[in-house]
């Protein structure tokens, strides 16, 4: 993405082309040492080369959505910005990584003969913490898959409390949820049980579930708060978006 000063692209997505650079490389530098059966002065292995595409991958978001905090925190305030828009960031990260990775392991499978062993481990564990913060997203814009039949039956005035009661449903299952998800992190904690191809903790990426379900908790209070102000002024109950919304 272009920087509007100048045309120059901006320091993150310059620092992100660097990182890939550096990635693409080492990539190729390894793969032709392995036909030549020689040896690389150095190796990053499956750790350091999934923290450098990772980091990679961070920045790059970063470059791209600069502008987009800018504009959005300068107009409702920083911390503003980051509450109505942290789980849009976060996926996008998730996203642009699962994609970048399956994308750079087609090539290094089919063209460079030198696949890795990180990426399908990385990308799935990326892809259920893209499901779990979506999932609170969808809390927050109201837009999870709901049968509407006997709300669209009920007078309006009714709606507000029928959203009330789904919500303090869905912040009684994400408060279970959560509790027994954090037993399962204590146990990975405790019997360190690590992952097969990284081997770090599995509680890093089991996080995933006790995360994406205390944002759900976070916004489901928000929603709560949100549909009380809507009764108490007298305001339509917040409908969210349907599935096929433009």
């Amino acid at each position: 993405m272009i920087a509007a000063t100048g045309g120059r692209p901006s320091w993150p997505m310059l620092a992100a082309g660097v990182l890939f650079a550096i990635y693409a490389i080492y990539v190729v530098a390894a793969a032709l040492a392995q036909k030549a059966e020689a040896s690389l002065p150095f190796k990053l292995g499956d750790l350091g080369e999934f923290g450098l595409f990772l980091a990679a991958s961070v920045i790059f978001v970063i470059g791209f959505l600069r502008h987009d905090i800018q504009a959005k925190a300068g107009k409702a305030g920083l911390w503003r910005a980051i509450d109505e828009n942290a789980e849009r960031y976060a996926m996008l990260v998730f996203y642009v990584f699962v994609c970048a990775v399956i994308v750079q392991e087609v090539v290094r499978r089919f063209v460079l003969n030198y696949s890795s062993a990180w990426a399908e481990e990385t990308a799935r564990y990326a892809f259920i913490y893209l499901g779990y913060v979506g999932a609170a997203y969808a809390v927050r814009e109201r837009a999870h898959i709901r049968f509407d039949v006997l709300l669209q039956r009920m007078p309006h005035r009714l709606h507000g409390y029928v959203y009330i009661f789904a919500e303090l449903c869905t912040l009684v299952f994400a408060g279970i949820a959560f509790y027994w998800s954090m037993q399962t992190i204590g146990q990975l904690l405790r019997f360190e049980g690590a992952s097969p191809v990284l081997r770090v903790n599995k509680a890093w990426f089991a996080a995933a579930v006790p995360i994406g379900f205390a944002l759900v908790i976070l916004r489901s209070i928000q929603a709560i708060r949100r549909d009380l102000a809507d009764l108490r002024d007298g305001r339509g109950a917040y409908t969210g978006k349907a599935m096929f919304d433009e």
